[in-house]
């Protein structure tokens, strides 16, 4: 019997309305549901919608979006409870997942109601998704050095550029779509929402290693108008969105990653158990055993890295510099452990026949994704040193 989080309920009124056990218990019957066909689904170019309809159907979209908007008010804990639990089942769903509640969120607190019901309300059911494009091929982790212009008119804004490396870039219906509205470099970025259908939008797919069913793409902008109604939040404020979200769903990346290790790591560990050489099993030897020991080690500490995040962000908390931490090691571990249970597989896994291969693939894009280690790596020296520390000069004595 499918477990419902329900949209409707007239008791859940607080966060605190789903619990922590009820959420993981629904996120992981769902999960087993789909496992099965993560092999198949990540190597096609085809968007899986009928699930995507299912996680929409089941509340899973609608998370993190508030109870007014249509949404569940989860707590940030109990939404990175469920991308682990499903990451564990299908790195592409979760990561779906991980953009539906990162675009949704957004809309419900920042957009205009005419936003929120000619597309939120369909993207929090699942029945079209929308993109988020702030990538270009001269601002990636740099942000600030969006090239992307917006242009007011009399009834709204005209946006020439480029974006690349966007999810659901070839599936998506719109997308929210980050361009500088003025030279100011602190406050001259403002998000549209761009249906991608609009005149002056094309878009291709990008061949891409992972991520390969959620439409990794590009699209280019030449004169395509935008109406008022679609800017989110106040003009010149987008770079502060930007900030804010990010410390939040590098948690929830580092959440899908410990959901990939800890699958495939248990995938070594059953293999260890049942293959015998030299007349014992390699869950007898220490080369096999040891590694498993180690890296069930750092998947437990990630995990409680990103869980002490997302509780601090539900307590009020800063949480920029745990953020950090907690993306960075996560998606390195899972790196790390997922090429572990490859090598303990050993030939079998060096194919096609079974998913660590491609799952290989796809945990190495979460390394780039929400800004890569060495970018992790100088905001938490910015937290700890202050900003001098990142000038590219000494200071002097």
């Amino acid at each position: 019997m499918n477990t419902v989080l329900n949209l409707e309920t007239p008791d859940l009124q607080t966060s605190s309305a789903i619990s922590e056990d009820q959420l993981r218990a629904s996120a992981r019957e769902f999960a087993e549901s789909i496992a099965d066909g993560y092999h198949a689904r990540a190597t096609s170019t085809e968007f899986f919608w009928d699930i995507y309809r299912e996680m929409g159907s089941r509340g899973f979209l609608a998370l993190s979006t508030p109870i007014e908007q249509g949404g569940l008010a989860a707590s940030a804990l109990c939404t990175g409870i469920a991308m682990e639990e499903i990451g564990r089942a299908d790195f592409n769903v979760a990561f779906a997942l991980f953009g539906a509640l990162c675009t949704n969120e957004l809309l419900a607190k920042h957009a205009t109601p005419t936003v929120q019901k000619e597309w939120l309300a369909p993207a929090l059911k699942g029945d079209t998704a929308i993109g988020f494009a702030l990538t270009e091929l001269v601002a990636g982790s740099d942000s600030r050095n969006i090239q992307t212009q917006a242009k007011r008119t009399d009834d709204g804004w005209v946006l020439n550029g480029h974006k690349t490396s966007s999810g659901f870039a070839v599936v998506a219906g719109a997308a929210v779509v980050f361009a500088r509205t003025s030279d100011d470099p602190r406050n001259g970025i403002t998000p549209f929402l761009v249906p991608l259908d609009s005149p002056g939008v094309e878009r291709r797919r990008i061949p891409s290693l992972g991520f390969v069913p959620t439409g990794r793409g590009e699209f280019s902008l030449n004169n395509v108008v935008v109406p008022d109604a679609y800017v989110i939040g106040e003009v010149g404020l987008g770079f502060n969105l930007v900030s804010e979200s990010f410390d939040y769903t590098r948690a929830l990346i580092a959440l899908l990653a410990v959901g990939s290790a800890d699958y495939a790591i248990q995938l070594a560990v059953d293999w260890a158990q049942e293959r015998e050489t030299f007349g014992a099993k390699l869950a007898t030897r220490q080369g096999i055993t040891f590694p498993v020991a180690e890296h069930l080690t750092r998947i437990a500490a990630s995990r409680l890295l990103a869980y002490d995040v997302l509780k601090r962000k539900d307590s009020g908390l800063p949480i920029t510099r745990e953020a950090a931490m907690s993306k960075w090691f996560a998606t390195e571990t899972a790196v790390n452990a997922v090429h572990e249970a490859i090598v303990i597989l050993g030939h079998r896994a060096y194919s096609e026949d079974l998913p660590l291969m491609q799952l290989f693939r796809d945990v190495q894009g979460l390394e780039i994704a929400e800004g890569p280690s060495h970018i992790q790596k100088m905001i938490i020296a910015r937290e700890v040193f202050g900003r001098s520390s990142l000038s590219r000069t000494p200071a002097s004595a």
